[in-house]
């Protein structure tokens, strides 16, 4: 852990980015416990926090039907889309 890091609990720090601000230099206290709506995942994945898949909660009822996504048989290796920008300029 970095020394100068500082200690703070999730749902702190989700407050924060909420409110627009930077969190950096932080550790989440309690993260390995912490269960989130995708909304906040994606906003701490966003901002630097790898966030396991399996603290990632949500109801199917959310989640918008796509017919161009989910109607599409998808193969191959996925990487970043960076990547995959890049190599097409």
């Amino acid at each position: 852990m970095n020394p100068m890091a500082k200690p703070m609990k999730t749902t702190e720090a989700l407050d924060l980015l909420h409110q627009g601000q930077k969190v950096e230099d932080v550790v989440l206290l309690d993260f390995e416990t912490q269960k989130l709506g995708f909304r906040d995942a994606l906003l701490l994945s966003e901002n630097g926090f790898v966030v396991p898949a399996g603290n990632i909660v949500y109801q199917d009822l959310d989640i918008q039907y796509d017919p161009d996504f989910d109607d599409t048989t998808w193969k191959g290796e996925y990487g970043k889309l960076s990547d995959f920008l890049a190599s097409n300029q």
